[in-house]
C-alpha cells in the first residue's frame, strides 16, 4: 500500500508545481494521507481514485514542414483495444500495454530503459504499477519493489507525470492532459518540474 501511496504523493507534489493543475488538487498530501483515505475496493483508497475536474486541454497538430523544426515529432506509436480485457478475459491485471508498448518502443528504436520520462495513463494509481511491469520497465509481479527502489519526482530517475497526472491534476481533459505535460517537458516549458533529460518522452 505505501508504495501506492508514494506514486500518489509524487503526481500531487508535481500538481503542487503545476499552474494548470485543478485548484482543488493542489493540496500537500503525503503517504501517511494516503494511507488514511478510505478503501473503495481493497486496494484502492480514495487517494486512488480521479475526481471530477472542470478543464481541457488542446493540442496543434501540423505537418513537419509547416511547423519549420518548431514541434514535437512523434517517433514510435502503437494502438491496441482492450474491449473486455482484450484476449484474455481471466486476469484483470493484464492490457494491451504489453503488446502495444513493445511495438511502440520498436517502432522508436528504443528500449525501455532509454525512457528519460513516463507519462502514463492513471484513473488509478495502481493502473501505473500495472504500467511498469506491462512496458517492462520491471518483470510481472516486481511493482512493489520497482516502485520502492526508484525516484519519480520530476528530478529524479525515471520522471512520472510531471503535470500531475490526470489523480492530482484533473481528469476533466482525460489522457490528452499527461500528453501535453510530455510535450511542455519536451520544449522546456515545464517551469518549475522541468526535467533535465528531455530526449524522448513516453505517453499511454
Amino acid at each position: 500500500y505505501r508504495m501506492l501511496g508514494k506514486l500518489a504523493v509524487t503526481q500531487r507534489n508535481h500538481a503542487l508545481l503545476n499552474e494548470n493543475a485543478c485548484e482543488k488538487l493542489r493540496v500537500p498530501i503525503t503517504v501517511d494521507d494516503y494511507m488514511k483515505s478510505r478503501m473503495i475496493a481493497d486496494p484502492i483508497r480514495l487517494l486512488d481514485c480521479v475526481m471530477r475536474a472542470d478543464g481541457a486541454a488542446g493540442l496543434i497538430m501540423m505537418s513537419r514542414k509547416r511547423a519549420r523544426g518548431k514541434g514535437i515529432i512523434p517517433i514510435g506509436y502503437a494502438e491496441r483495444t482492450n474491449f473486455q480485457g482484450g484476449e484474455n478475459l481471466v486476469d484483470v491485471t493484464k492490457s494491451g500495454h504489453e503488446i502495444c508498448g513493445k511495438k511502440a518502443l520498436g517502432t522508436a528504436g528504443l528500449g525501455i530503459k532509454d525512457i528519460a520520462s513516463f507519462h502514463p495513463y492513471d484513473d488509478f494509481i495502481i493502473g501505473i504499477m500495472l504500467q511498469f511491469e506491462a512496458f517492462g520497465f520491471c518483470k510481472p509481479g516486481e511493482g512493489v519493489p520497482f516502485i520502492r527502489d526508484h525516484d519519480f519526482s520530476y528530478n529524479g530517475d525515471l520522471p512520472l507525470n510531471t503535470g500531475g497526472g490526470q489523480i492530482s491534476a484533473g481528469q476533466a481533459a482525460c489522457s490528452s492532459h499527461n500528453l501535453v505535460a510530455a510535450v511542455r517537458q519536451l520544449q522546456g516549458e515545464a517551469g518549475k518540474r522541468q526535467v533535465k533529460d528531455t530526449k524522448n518522452a513516453l505517453v499511454t
